[in-house]
């Protein structure tokens, strides 16, 4: 390792004017949007509304002064035609109240990925996201180790979701206190799905801070670790999926960088092969590779739900039932459309169609736009600079987007935050990038280099 190929650590300038204001009030949004459960379980809905409503109206005031933003500007078409044509579709929804109060809901989450893309750069991201998933995970460990070795069974909400002294299905409880058995721990989200979700993203994120040496090197290969078992205790088949994306994304980006046109688009025509191939092999036989993963053929009754969407689907295929984001319980179609083992459900469990069915055809191809747009710029930043900082973006992109075939979480809370903030931060002046390196990132990503250290003074 020499002195070309050597990573260098750079350190914030912390004493920056409004550093530590922006930065806990936006980890304060990353945690309630990513952990919402928690926080609902813990203070009731009205007090998530509270802790949402100062978030918000805190993280738009120091937006707002910062008069040298240009963010607005690099927000997308297709993303303001996409915001406008939900609240337009109001006008023919079959729930009007519903439409705009989601539309308007949908409106200000996007608000907050502007805050984050205008008043943090991608480093100043990946250390935010990093100490919040450390925090969330490390709590859900501790968590599940207080139900199963001090409760000795499972923990209610604080504040119940349910009618009733006793919970009608385990599914209901917090945590079910699973953690010395071989079924799936919840952790303090309340979701196996979500605290796999979370670890997936620490698994991406830990593992860049410490390819750029961000933070101590204990710290960052503990917390890999950290997620890599939530992931595994959480069983989700769809993180798994998603994981096995972001690994081939990872391997064929690093691979690509520096090399002629004909041989990163040789690269990418294996890829996408290799992809196919994978996808006709699961699904033929789909019945083997689940029960590999532990769930059932139709993966956990997933099959039967995408049937009803598409019967509501062929009912509106061209303008949608009128966009709701969430199902929200009581609204029809949606109340009592989906119930298994005696618990209803509230999503599609797959994003694109919960697009299509909510939005019709129109909303389903800026939908698609939005999402062919980013990923081709997430992959050019990812592929032609020279430092491991810009794959993280690129990589939780990739898994999200997989994970989004079995779960509708993309279009709501943390996941519609990290769609928006790929989609406007990747517009940012190249200006505003860090300097690139001599040498390409495989060569610089080396695992038992010493930490030179850089103090550069970055606009956050």
């Amino acid at each position: 390792m020499n002195e070309l190929t050597r990573p260098i650590r750079v350190v914030f300038n912390t004493r920056e004017k409004g550093y530590r204001s922006k930065t806990w009030l936006a980890s304060l949004g990353v945690f309630t949007l990513m952990a919402g459960d928690a926080v609902r379980y813990s203070v009731g809905w009205i007090g998530w509304g509270i802790v949402l409503a100062v978030m918000l109206s805190g993280s738009l005031y120091l937006f707002a002064k910062d008069r040298n933003n240009n963010t607005l500007r690099e927000i997308p078409w297709f993303i303001w035609a996409l915001l406008g044509y939900m609240l337009l579709s109001a006008i023919w929804s079959a729930y009007t109240a519903v439409t705009v109060l989601a539309a308007v809901t949908q409106i200000a989450t996007t608000a907050f990925a502007v805050v984050l893309a205008g008043l943090f750069s991608w480093r100043h991201l990946l250390r935010l996201f990093a100490n919040v998933i450390r925090v969330i995970l490390g709590a859900s460990l501790i968590f599940e180790f207080v139900a199963a070795a001090i409760v000795q069974g499972p923990i209610a909400p604080i504040f119940k979701n349910y009618s009733g002294d006793e919970p009608p299905a385990m599914a209901y409880y917090w945590t079910q206190g699973n953690l010395f058995t071989d079924d799936r721990i919840q952790g303090i989200v309340g979701n196996s799905n979500l605290l796999a979700f979370a670890a997936m993203l620490g698994v991406v994120i830990f593992s860049v801070e410490y390819a750029i040496i961000a933070t101590k090197r204990w710290v960052s290969i503990t917390s890999v670790l950290m997620a890599l078992y939530c992931v595994y205790a959480a069983k989700s088949a769809g993180i798994g999926f998603a994981m096995a994306a972001i690994a081939v994304s990872a391997i064929v980006s690093i691979s690509a960088e520096g090399k002629d046109r004909e041989t990163r688009h040789r690269y990418y025509r294996i890829a996408w092969a290799s992809a196919g191939t994978v996808a006709i092999f699961t699904l033929f036989y789909r019945a083997e590779v689940f029960e590999f993963f532990g769930k059932s053929p139709d993966m956990t009754g997933r099959s039967g739900i995408w049937k009803l969407v598409l019967g509501l689907i062929e009912q509106r295929p061209w303008l949608g039932w009128g966009w709701i984001s969430h199902w929200v319980p009581g609204v029809e179609p949606y109340e009592g459309l989906v119930v298994i083992k005696n618990v209803p459900y509230y999503q599609a469990h797959n994003a694109y169609l919960d697009v299509w069915m909510q939005l019709g055809i129109i909303g389903a191809i800026l939908f698609a736009i939005l999402l062919l747009v980013t990923f081709v710029k997430l992959w050019r930043l990812a592929v032609r600079h020279t430092s491991a900082l810009y794959l993280w973006p690129i990589l939780i992109f990739m898994g999200l987007g997989v994970w989004s075939l079995t779960e509708s979480r993309m279009l709501i809370e943390i996941g519609w935050v990290l769609l928006m903030l790929f989609a406007i931060k990747v517009n940012e002046s190249s200006e505003l990038l860090e300097p690139k390196g001599r040498s390409a990132k495989r060569t610089r990503i080396a695992f038992w280099a010493k930490k030179p250290v850089l103090k550069l003074k970055q606009k956050d």
